[in-house]
């Protein structure tokens, strides 16, 4: 059985996955997280990128991870994820065609990005004269201190993907029988990533600068704790309407109203161009929706079925997995890169 590392190296933690495949079989080896050593990650340091590796290495000792093939996620505040629509053409001329298309919309000069792009929808799919693009830039420098720390994990770098299109590959079982819509949020620390999902396909990504983070400093500011008060305070009472006196509700409420409002643009957004659908479900993942009344919030605000993701569906695994039932929301991307074909 082939398998493959999933390794999502966040701000705050490292999240690792292990599955296995067999054809359709997609088997959960190995699972774990370790603290991301303090600033490594904006650190242009060699002992801070060691000390990244040397905690890769510490978690997949403790886990029993056997695989030296990684997929690493790169942070989606610092690459550029968009779905665009070009008109129909050949694989050729597209080929000849995406670097014009593509310097429209990447903010970077392209000598300093690595480039990628991959037809979503051809001209068939869309029922239009156009066809659904993705593209995906990222800044040369990302990309080589990721390298650095895996190749100083003595790891072997299969692929780096973004950490929506993880997220999209982790739940796209969930949302298998659904036809139409799905709205992916995943509520990082630094970031809220949205993506849309038709019939299973990448349809739309957005990220916006909100995240776990920005709510703790609201607290901070509204109401004089100091960071560490404000974490465990956030951890432990999260965003519900009756604690506190709603002091904490209201001291986040400007973070979530940014947040609510970049969703219900979205819906807007797939709305109107598919007038014929409605989303009805939206999937919240990332560390950030565990906090309690997340999910109630959301629903209220939005109003509409909001769940926590669940990236294990139809995966097979032992009875020793079972406390991972909870924590789907924070393996989200470690499982989905972890899925990828080896």
């Amino acid at each position: 059985m082939k398998s493959l590392l999933g390794l999502d190296i966040g701000s705050h933690s490292i999240k690792m996955i292990e599955i296995g495949h067999a054809g359709n079989t997609k088997t959960l080896l190995a699972a774990g997280n370790i603290p991301t050593p303090l600033k490594a990650l904006s650190s242009s340091l060699e002992a801070d990128h060691r000390a990244v590796a040397q905690a890769i290495r510490q978690v997949m000792k403790e886990t029993g991870a056997k695989s030296d093939s990684v997929v690493i996620a790169l942070p989606e505040s610092q690459v550029f994820t968009r779905v665009i629509e070009v008109p129909a053409l050949s694989s050729r001329e597209l080929a000849s065609a995406i670097n014009w298309e593509a310097e429209q919309y990447i903010p970077l000069p392209f000598d300093q990005v690595n480039f990628d792009y991959s037809i979503l929808r051809d001209a068939k799919a869309t029922g239009t004269d156009k066809m659904d693009v993705l593209l995906v830039a990222c800044p040369k420098t990302l990309l080589e201190k990721y390298l650095t720390i895996i190749e100083y994990a003595e790891l072997i770098p299969v692929a780096a993907e973004t950490e929506i299109i993880a997220t999209a590959r982790a739940l796209s079982r969930s949302v298998a029988t659904v036809k139409g819509g799905v709205l992916l949020v995943s509520l990082g620390a630094q970031t809220t990533d949205l993506a849309i999902l038709r019939n299973g396909v990448l349809a739309f990504t957005r990220s916006i600068s909100a995240g776990g983070e920005a709510l703790s400093r609201a607290l901070v500011s509204g109401l004089d704790f100091n960071a560490h008060q404000a974490e465990e305070f956030k951890r432990t009472y999260g965003i519900e309407q009756d604690k506190l006196q709603g002091k904490i509700v209201a001291a986040v409420k400007p973070i979530m109203d940014t947040i609510v409002g970049e969703i219900s643009r979205a819906l807007s957004y797939y709305s109107e161009k598919h007038k014929e659908e409605r989303i009805q479900t939206i999937l919240l993942s990332g560390g950030t929706a565990k906090l309690p009344g997340m999910v109630v919030y959301m629903a209220q605000h939005v109003g509409m079925e909001v769940q926590l993701a669940n990236p294990w569906v139809g995966m097979v695994k032992d009875a020793r997995f079972n406390v991972l039932e909870s924590e789907g929301p924070t393996f989200t991307v470690a499982a989905g890169l972890s899925l990828r074909e080896p």
